[in-house]
């Protein structure tokens, strides 16, 4: 039996409404504060997102998709070429869950991002504490737990702690070679 199939898809404004739908699920308004950012807001930051090939791109955006319908986006921002990281982000539809397909698709994320970009050299992502689920995702890609930040945001009114998690392209490119 084959794995079922996960795409990424270059972020396009025809994705913006199923990101509002994807934003306001439970799931991820647990983890990410979601309500700040209107249509129109969504619709710039899919107009901002480069393309591999841009030079000058600062984030890059796709949409999972998987047996043909959307279930999540992943995102990588805050791209410094001098510095030579990128901030990961990744929300996947609750449906979807537990299915290894966050994990699948942020691996693809780090193909296309480390194979494209030579300058890029790690890249890191956040979670809050409690987020059990996307930690379990930086853990099977080979992300180390850098160190937890007490009290570093604000989400749902409090005051969270938020771990930081870190991959080097050594570190990817060991796992790659298996």
């Amino acid at each position: 039996m084959s794995a079922p199939e996960v795409r990424l898809l270059p972020a396009r404004p025809e994705h913006v409404d199923y990101w509002m739908v994807l934003r306001s699920e439970s799931a991820a308004r647990r983890y990410v504060d979601t309500e700040e950012d209107s249509r129109e807001q969504l619709l710039h930051r899919i107009s901002e997102a480069g393309t591999l090939g841009d030079a000058r791109a600062k984030g890059f955006r796709w949409f999972v998709e998987h047996d043909g319908r959307l279930i999540g986006t992943v995102s990588a921002r805050d791209v410094s070429r001098g510095h030579g990281r990128a901030q990961l982000g990744y929300m996947l539809s609750e449906a979807y869950h537990g299915r290894g397909l966050g994990t699948r698709a942020v691996a693809m994320m780090l193909e296309q991002l480390f194979t494209a970009l030579p300058f890029l050299q790690r890249v890191w992502l956040t979670t809050l504490t409690e987020n059990v689920g996307s930690q379990g995702v930086a853990r099977k890609l080979g992300f180390t737990l850098e160190g937890t930040m007490r009290g570093h945001c604000m989400h749902l009114g409090q005051r969270r702690d938020q771990q930081f998690w870190g991959l080097l392209r050594p570190e990817w490119e060991a796992r790659r070679r298996g």
